[in-house]
């Protein structure tokens, strides 16, 4: 069995994978409930450890799994990394490459990840990772709208499939995602029109906001919740083989 451990900026994920096949997950936001849950795992043949936390939390986890993979740069990968600043890309990112690359090897695949930030990750057919794009997410952007203004009020939550906002907070809605939706939208349109026959995936926190939308003219979205995970627990397997 495969333990995978995300510690993202929002989640906590543990998934156990057989096979290649998740077989189980639990997300925590309390670190404390966390490594409860992970000090009570001891079946686990293969562990890795993926952090964009402080390194302090980071040790303690790696602690209780001496030999598991904690992923760097160091790790190798069933991948090209072009990457420029390999040293400031994010884990989730890289495994996002990875995971497309599994899915589907020699390819065009566009990854979004919808979830804190929404992230944009191209691997060409050549399974290389050329890179993508970041900007804020959902919450990040009802943060900062309440936060760098007098009057507007923090918004938790948004009102799906509306054009027009009525009222301020639903304008605030409104503006959110359909300002989310305008961007996946004409950022898979200007990749369609350089890549041929592109694979287009879509995962993250705030995935099920946008499973029904149709956001590309040429090509089907496929949706994974797991494809973060799926992309360490490939990281994982290669590494134990090499």
């Amino acid at each position: 069995m495969n333990l995978v451990v995300d510690i993202g900026n929002t989640f906590i994920k543990v998934a156990q994978f057989e096979q290649g096949n998740c077989r189980n997950i639990e997300r925590f936001k309390d670190q404390r409930l966390f490594l409860k849950y992970v000090s009570s795992i001891s079946s686990a043949e293969n562990v890795i450890i993926s952090s964009v936390r402080d390194v302090s939390f980071t040790n303690e986890v790696v602690n209780l799994f001496p030999e598991s993979l904690l992923l760097t740069t160091k790790a190798h990968l069933p991948i090209t990394n072009s990457y420029e600043t390999p040293e400031t890309l994010g884990n989730d990112r890289l495994a996002n490459a990875v995971s497309a690359f599994t899915t589907f090897p020699n390819q065009n695949t566009l990854t979004i990840d919808v979830g804190t930030c929404v992230k944009f990750d191209f691997i060409n057919a050549n399974n290389e990772y050329l890179g993508g794009s970041i900007s804020p997410g959902l919450k990040m952007r009802f943060n900062a709208l309440h936060t760098l203004t007098d009057n507007l009020p923090l918004i938790d939550d948004v009102e799906i499939n509306q054009l027009i906002g009525t009222d301020t907070a639903g304008s605030i809605q409104v503006g959110v995602y359909q300002g989310i939706i305008a961007e996946i939208t004409n950022m898979i349109s200007q990749y369609e029109k350089k890549y041929d026959k592109l694979n287009i995936i879509l995962t993250g926190g705030d995935l099920r906001r946008f499973l029904d939308i149709e956001m590309s003219q040429k090509n089907s979205i496929f949706a994974d919740e797991f494809h973060t995970l799926k992309g360490l627990n490939t990281i994982l397997n290669y590494n134990v083989q090499k």
